[in-house]
């Protein structure tokens, strides 16, 4: 495309109303079907563009975004840790296969030019960026000596032996490095619950249950939730305020949260990667034989997820639920210097559990990650499939292996116009079980 055509908008500093088409294509771009299943790449492409609509003028360098976005030290070897470089391949990939395809029709392109890390959003150009037709060659008239006529008959030969050479050796694709091949702290816990290869369970909350709950003040058990007429017990269930046919409408669905939602689809980017066999499975379909047999993650507390209380006497935080007060908290059952006995929620913050133990019949993990409410387990799922959040775990924990030991941790975050930005650790312990 010629300087004439092309208009970089990253050059000058752009109208608001630009930036909100670049913002709003980026996030087309995000959740695009070439990039949606890859954490990796949606991140690192989040990072660079938002830097670069920040401040256009600014360079954006390999270290940083390895700490900013990969969770690396600051002092990191660039050199040995190619993380950046590869993930940075991988999106321009991304974004040709995008604009080449469902972003036929996008006034604006974005690119990641080779040999940076900034952004370029440009206007489309129909006629410069479609592909120009090959030239056809001219005809040219030779003198045919000998030597020529030899080589002519060769050639053909040489070429079906280079050809045989390439499919033998040339043409075997690299394999592509996964999200836990290059994410050392994400490795090292999701190694243990996504086995190259094997298989794990994703249990999902019932937003039917945690929905009867706010209009009927009372926690159901497992073993009630479980009863095959546990939607349709009249009198025991239904009240005024609940009426038997809204209950038995709850029974006959199979509704979750979009916080689970976003959670599962984290999760499921990493399992895809390790070839892990994941089965996302409702509540009301999980069994006992599962918990000792499988791995397992639990989304949700107790009140959306009544799995997640057959662990509860492992754990020092309990969640629980004032049904007069309608507010959710975390019991702290043996507090030390400097936390609090009760972490209780309310409208400006939100707090989420993350526990790791091996399952009930010590063949296997579970990794719980039960939010006080929608948005604590979709802030928690953000959170252990973060290399730089499980990263700054580690270093508090102090861990130098290269797993996870079992632990659990209470998280703490504000809520922002209904999500949470980000969690922050508040207390922690290593469970010696």
């Amino acid at each position: 495309m010629g300087a004439d055509s092309q208009r970089t908008l990253r050059k000058n500093e752009p109208r608001a109303s630009t930036v909100v088409e670049r913002r709003a294509l980026l996030q087309r771009v995000l959740w695009s079907a070439q990039v949606a299943k890859s954490t990796r790449i949606r991140e690192f492409l989040e990072y660079v563009c938002q830097q670069a609509l920040q401040d256009p003028s600014a360079e954006i360098h390999e270290q940083e975004i390895g700490c900013r976005v990969f969770g690396r030290s600051p002092q990191y070897d660039t050199a040995a840790d190619n993380v950046v470089r590869v993930t940075a391949s991988q999106a321009r990939k991304k974004l040709e296969q995008y604009f080449s395809s469902q972003g036929a029709t996008e006034p604006y392109i974005l690119e990641i030019p080779k040999g940076g890390y900034n952004p370029v959003f440009r206007e489309r150009n129909s006629s410069s960026d479609a592909a120009e037709p090959p030239q056809q060659p001219t005809p040219v008239s030779i003198g045919v000596s000998r030597p020529l006529v030899l080589l002519a008959i060769a050639i053909p030969w040489l070429l079906v032996i280079a050809g045989g050479l390439f499919l033998m050796f040339g043409n075997r694709p690299k394999p592509v490095p996964s999200e836990l091949d290059i994410n050392p702290s994400l490795a090292a816990l999701w190694s243990q619950l996504l086995p190259r290869g094997g298989r794990a369970d994703l249990v999902v909350t019932d937003s039917g249950l945690s929905t009867s709950l706010e209009l009927y003040p009372r926690h159901f058990t497992l073993p009630e939730y479980l009863q095959p007429d546990f939607w349709s017990r009249g009198n025991s269930l239904a009240s005024a305020r609940v009426p038997q046919s809204f209950l038995e409408n709850m029974g006959r669905r199979r509704l979750t949260s979009i916080g689970s939602v976003m959670a599962t689809l984290r999760v499921a980017d990493l399992a895809e990667d390790s070839q892990t066999r994941l089965s996302i499975i409702f509540p009301r379909d999980f069994n006992i034989h599962q918990m000792k047999t499988d791995n397992v993650v639990l989304l949700g507390s107790s009140i959306a997820n009544p799995w997640v209380s057959v662990l509860e006497d492992r754990l020092t935080f309990h969640f629980g639920f004032d049904p007069v007060a309608r507010f959710a908290y975390f019991d702290n059952r043996a507090p030390r210097p400097g936390e609090l006995k009760t972490y209780r929620t309310d409208s400006n913050v939100s707090y989420c559990e993350i526990a790791f133990l091996p399952n009930l019949a010590l063949t296997g993990d579970i990794l719980v990650i039960s939010g006080a409410e929608v948005e604590g387990t979709e802030g928690g799922g953000e959170f252990v499939t973060n290399e730089h959040s499980m990263s700054e775990l580690r270093s508090l924990m102090k861990l130098h292996s290269s797993r996870f030991p079992y632990f659990e941790v209470l998280l703490k975050s504000s809520k922002i116009g209904g999500s949470t930005p980000g969690f922050t650790p508040v207390a922690f312990r290593i469970l010696h079980l």
